[in-house]
């Protein structure tokens, strides 16, 4: 077999013994990190301390790069650090590498759409086959059939905003099927077209989990098709767009939309994981795309989120808390607004979107605290929210 081919095999294998792909290398085989970290010297060098301790760079989920952008506005306190190596590497990294940002993409792309509302050109109630109908290969009235009934014509945009559209996902729903397919041909460029064939391939059109506005399930599928309506609306291209409303605007210039327009910034990447396997090296991950596609920097990432809450990004107020408000799935016991999280941590309130290549980013606007982070693996082997919890009491100097 070919290199390609034995890699893609051997992931079958792994697929049929795990049950699925997102059960492989989920064994913790580690103890957990020191979360001790050493008095009598610099915030900054203890932050480096606690990064070093969550290196992993054996086992079945190792963690061979840390980057971190964590700042106290009010108490005047920058760290931005990096460490560990380039995968298996024994390059060490720098906080100027990027990486894959995953599904923080979708706060992007949340606010976009609310751009866009601001604007006149659409409406959060508006029903989205408005926008989307037209694309043939949508097959839109098709789309969501319960029991032999389609409810497509229900779903507005603010359900997609909210996953509250009752849509599948084939990242979890088909996630087995959708990744044997995307081993067997690790460079294939993927469109959003080709990803919504697959949705109906897989028949998840006939496997909604509920009536658009009934409940809160969380797909990617539902940001494809927002992408989709920015796209029909402005008649460019949603990372063009991204780009005019957002990169350029707040001057982030480590951020690009991987796989569809050009590499910019400092070219030093990341390997993100999934498990042992380099997703970064081996796959083409444009199935990304409108849930996932930017490819950014922890300060860039922060300077995103801190722009959002400083109103660079929106003409009114309301629109900030619009997208904040997240009243309708916590009647559901959820806590996802309009492609924002609410997490409570220690008694505050912050303000974040994680993703899956292991990337966060979180803000406290009553504290103006903002920590962004990629730790380049998938399944982390340790618990982050311990680690989340040690820097800010760090930086807060608690």
């Amino acid at each position: 077999l070919s290199r390609r081919g034995t890699i893609a095999t051997s992931l079958i294998v792994v697929l049929v013994i795990a049950g699925g792909f997102l059960l492989f290398g989920t064994g913790n085989e580690m103890e957990a990190p020191n979360l001790e970290y050493p008095e009598g010297v610099s915030r900054e060098d203890q932050v480096a301390y606690i990064m070093q301790e969550h290196i992993v760079h054996k086992g079945s989920q190792p963690v061979h790069s840390f980057v971190l952008y964590a700042e106290n506005r009010p108490e005047g306190i920058v760290i931005h650090k990096g460490v560990g190596t380039i995968g298996r590497s024994d390059t060490p990294i720098d906080q100027e590498y990027q990486y894959k940002v995953g599904s923080s993409t979708k706060a992007v792309v949340a606010t976009v759409i609310l751009q866009l509302m601001e604007e006149g050109e659409l409406g959060l109630d508006d029903p989205a086959g408005k926008y989307l109908e037209q694309i043939a290969y949508l097959r839109f009235n098709e789309i969501h059939v319960l029991e032999g009934e389609s409810h497509a014509g229900e779903i507005t945009i603010d359900h997609l905003l909210q996953h509250r559209t009752g849509l599948g996902d084939i990242f979890t729903d088909t996630a087995a099927r959708f990744f044997i397919d995307v081993f067997l041909h690790p460079k294939r460029q993927y469109s959003p077209e080709m990803l919504m064939e697959k949705f109906f391939a897989y028949g998840l059109n006939e496997k909604p989990h509920f009536k658009p506005g009934e409940g809160y399930y969380y797909s990617d599928i539902n940001y494809v098709l927002l992408g989709l309506i920015i796209e029909q609306i402005t008649g460019d291209s949603l990372p063009d767009q991204i780009r005019q409303r957002v990169l350029e605007p707040l001057e982030m210039y480590d951020t690009y939309f991987e796989f569809c327009e050009a590499e910019t910034g400092s070219g030093k990447r990341l390997n993100s994981y999934q498990g042992r396997l380099n997703m970064t090296k081996h796959f083409n991950t444009s199935f990304d795309w409108g849930g996932g596609g930017l490819v950014s920097t922890t300060q860039d990432m922060a300077r995103f989120i801190q722009a959002l809450f400083g109103m660079e990004l929106f003409e009114n107020e309301s629109t900030l808390h619009l997208m904040l408000d997240n009243s309708e799935n916590e009647a559901d016991g959820e806590t996802y607004a309009r492609g924002i999280n609410q997490y409570a941590l220690d008694g505050d309130t912050y303000y974040e979107h994680g993703g899956h290549w292991g990337s966060l980013m979180m803000y406290n606007p009553e504290k103006d605290i903002v920590i962004s982070a990629h730790l380049a693996q998938a399944n982390l082997p340790y618990d982050v929210e311990a680690l989340v919890l040690t820097i800010l009491e760090i930086i807060e100097a608690r």
